[in-house]
């Protein structure tokens, strides 16, 4: 009996480091979904009409689609290539912020609104999220969860005075502007004391595949995180984009979560380079399975509560819906615990050859089963496309680690 005591104590502080790391992982994460998905969406949403609030939440997808495409995934490129302040980095952020901002203004403009104003704000938007997902990748590098927190803090603040602003003139996109402004500015201030970019010094040639590869893969998982706006909206209209995301709610708050966990495990095994990779890979999959269930029975639980409270006027339309949304979602959870480990131990590209065939698929299904089945098809079909990638994502891990035996 003592030795067990012992054993259980000697893993508790084995351990105890990772799960502070990782409870103020989630902690940071929940500040982004408070803001963004339990208060700002429901409030813009209340002084919009429905088909008005559809097009909101596409332009909100559009940004995140964006800026993850180019800041996140040079970012976190530099978990991957291990030169972590190589002045590449550097250069391809700056080139992407002059494609974000040309990009975003011009998307903007030609499909959400003539005024260059609105555009430009938008724009801006982007390029802001764009630096914020870039210096985020530093904190991880450090391993510093607690500046990850408080830039979430600030971002959150700035939603606070954005919503403030939102009541007096209507404009949505000040709400996530003033959030924007807020967190990039204090972690600018923050990074500049402590003298963060002459920090890369390096000029060696950099291998860019990782780079590049993050960059598909990070613009494709993100539209197709999004991918039920841009397929109901040309085939039911944007009304429908609004009941189909409030049926999602639980699902969108939990991939909120689910997201950044993906890259936390990502962070621990590029900074803990010694771990055991077979027992990695078994606990991730047990992880993976495990979240799994979690998700879809909490989903289940929560959607039809969060709905009411958040969204009421949806809440007659999700009834028959929400239960295949939850279960995709779920299953989507359980793949981004897998994704990490399977794109630090087999390689990005050979991740993205297996999300490509997940997004032909979910897509194909997703046009075919909406036309026939309107909103309940898009969810069928999500779920299906999920559970086909989550079984092949396991089925390879399993493989690869026997041939590591």
């Amino acid at each position: 009996m003592i030795p067990l005591i012992h054993n259980i104590q000697g893993s508790f502080k084995k351990y105890k480091a990772t799960l502070g790391d990782f409870a103020s992982n989630i902690l940071s994460f929940s500040l982004l979904i408070l803001a963004q998905q339990i208060i700002s969406l429901p409030i813009i949403s209340r002084f919009f009409t429905a088909d008005q609030f559809g097009k909101i939440v596409i332009a909100f997808g559009i940004s995140n689609i964006i800026t993850s495409m180019f800041g996140f995934s040079i970012g976190n490129a530099r978990f991957l290539d291990q030169k972590a302040y190589n002045l590449s980095y550097l250069k391809m952020l700056k080139g992407s912020n002059v494609v974000v901002v040309i990009v975003s203004f011009i998307i903007y403009y030609y499909f959400f609104s003539d005024s260059y104003i609105d555009s430009f704000i938008f724009s801006i938007i982007c390029l802001l999220g764009n630096i914020r997902y870039f210096i985020l990748s530093e904190f991880r590098i450090k391993d510093d969860h607690n500046w990850i927190f408080k830039q979430n803090l600030f971002y959150f603040f700035g939603m606070l005075l954005g919503i403030l602003l939102f009541y007096f003139q209507r404009n949505w996109l000040m709400v996530f502007l003033m959030a924007e402004i807020a967190s990039v500015g204090f972690s600018y201030h923050y990074l500049m004391k402590n003298s963060f970019f002459k920090l890369f010094k390096d000029n060696s040639n950099l291998k860019l595949t990782n780079t590049f590869h993050l960059i598909i893969n990070n613009g494709a998982s993100y539209s197709l995180m999004y991918y039920d706006r841009f397929v109901i909206y040309p085939i039911l209209g944007a009304s429908n984009v609004s009941i189909y995301y409030s049926a999602a709610i639980s699902s969108k708050i939990g991939g909120f979560i689910i997201n950044p966990l993906s890259n936390f495990i990502l962070g621990k095994l590029s900074v803990e380079k010694n771990k055991n990779k077979i027992r990695v890979i078994h606990v991730v999959i047990l992880g993976s399975i495990f979240t799994t269930l979690l998700y879809f029975v909490l989903g289940i639980i929560t959607t039809p509560i969060l709905v009411a409270v958040l969204y009421p006027n949806f809440l007659s339309e999700i009834k028959n819906i929400f239960l295949p949304v939850c279960l995709g979602a779920a299953v989507m959870g359980g793949v981004n615990i897998l994704k990490p480990v399977i794109m630090k131990y087999m390689g990005a590209k050979y991740y993205n050859k297996l999300f490509l065939v997940y997004g032909i698929m979910l897509t194909i299904l997703s046009i075919l089963l909406c036309i026939k089945y309107s909103l309940l098809g898009v969810a069928i079909a999500n779920a299906i496309s999920s559970t086909i990638l989550f079984i092949w994502l396991l089925i390879s891990l399993k493989n690869y680690s026997k041939s590591e035996d």
